[in-house]
């Protein structure tokens, strides 16, 4: 099969794919490390990589390999499994409310007006 391409985070989407075609995993522990990565070392390259796997996520959950109706003519997917595909693809959307839950009593408190009635 080999990798997808196609999108900034084409690790989700092989992954989803190959398990949409029946393909198993396991989790793999060896011994001695198999793979050395390189994590960011600074917070400009972290907030960076999490941006990227961000973007990534949304352009899997619109486009047209979204678990949301992606594989299930002929797909071998557990419910379970599309659930935790969808649950990686909507993460970024979390953001949204935060922002409002955040933003909302500094607004309330710069402009004198509360969201509560009085």
């Amino acid at each position: 099969l080999g990798w997808i391409y196609g999108s900034i985070t084409e690790d989700i989407l092989t992954g989803f794919k190959m398990h949409c075609r029946g393909w198993r995993s396991i989790y793999c522990m060896p011994q001695l490390p198999a793979f050395k990565g390189s994590a960011p070392i600074n917070l400009s390259d972290r907030l960076n990589q999490v941006l990227r796997w961000a973007l990534g996520s949304v352009e899997i959950f619109f486009s047209r390999h979204s678990p949301l109706w992606y594989g299930y003519k002929g797909g071998h997917l557990k419910w379970l499994e599309r659930f935790a595909y969808i649950n990686t693809t909507i993460y970024p959307f979390t953001s949204l409310p935060l922002l409002a839950y955040c933003a909302l009593p500094a607004i309330c408190l710069l402009t004198g007006k509360f969201i509560m009635p009085t």
